[in-house]
């Protein structure tokens, strides 16, 4: 049995299939109360959201949750098991179908691997690596004592940690992942402890902060997500696209254009090279 959690917070058509199970996150402190799954029932952090965000769904899963196989995604964000598409135009009702949201299909992807993780990609703003990324997005200090805490806690992880940091530019994010039960366990455990010791560390500064940058806990974690892949070798990771729900047509019918020039182009560079040869 599969159970991929799709975390809301405000009131949407609620995305559903045999896998897909709607979530309201920070539901401890939320004025609205969807009428779903919320992450406050049984042993929860809800209430953390702001600094969390969908962390605290990540926590209730590894606390509560008893299928198989589970995971995470957000109302805006799906994985696609089915092609290569990486962005949809308010189809939110036909997202589980379009893109293989089903149980077959991820039962047979966690027989051959242990995770399922959205497909690696790096800033095109910043082609940095994600250490030199983070610094210039967020608190630099912040990064700085994670690897601290990774090294009291994991000293064998550190030094492949802090390579992952200081030179991977690619890596894994929103927080999003589907694996065996047992290894989400383990990697929940395994965040959850660096993260709570750096929230006891650094929370007081934290709340002073705009509400963007309250999120550290959720930033941070993006980019531990690397770091675990990196010192558990021992599971299997299979990479998928990630498809972003689009509200504006403006946007996604700019997208779908640069995407069938690309295919053009390609298409034309292919026939280029045929007749050369």
């Amino acid at each position: 049995m599969t159970q991929i959690y799709v975390c809301y917070h405000k009131a949407l058509p609620f995305v559903k299939s045999d896998v897909l199970t709607p979530i309201q996150v920070g539901a401890e402190i939320a004025e609205n109360q969807l009428d779903i799954i919320k992450d406050n029932t049984g042993d929860h952090i809800s209430a953390k959201n702001p600094y969390f965000c969908e962390l605290t769904a990540t926590y209730w899963i590894w606390k509560n949750a008893k299928a198989d196989n589970v995971g995470l995604c957000h109302y805006r964000r799906f994985f696609n098991f089915k092609n290569h598409e990486t962005k949809v135009f308010r189809k939110t009702d036909q997202i589980a179908e379009k893109f293989s949201l089903n149980e077959k299909t991820v039962s047979q992807i966690l027989k051959e691997y242990d995770l399922i993780l959205p497909m690696k990609k790096g800033s095109k703003r910043h082609p940095k690596t994600l250490y030199d990324f983070y610094a210039k997005e967020h608190f630099q200090s912040d990064l700085d004592l994670t690897l601290d805490i990774i090294k009291e806690k994991h000293p064998n992880q550190y030094p492949i940690a802090d390579h992952v940091l200081r030179q991977w530019t690619y890596g894994y994010y929103a927080n999003m992942i589907v694996a065996k039960k047992e290894v989400f366990d383990a990697y929940a455990s395994w965040l959850f402890g660096i993260l709570f010791e750096l929230e006891r560390r650094i929370q007081k500064d934290v709340v002073l902060r705009s509400s963007y940058q309250q999120r550290v806990y959720g930033f941070i974690s993006e980019r531990l997500m690397p770091v675990f892949v990196a010192t558990h070798p021992l599971f299997k990771v299979k990479e998928v696209p990630c498809v972003f729900v689009e509200n504006s047509l403006k946007k996604y019918l700019k997208y779908r254009f640069h995407g069938l020039k690309h295919q053009i182009m390609s298409f034309l560079h292919m026939r280029k090279e045929k007749n050369e040869s």
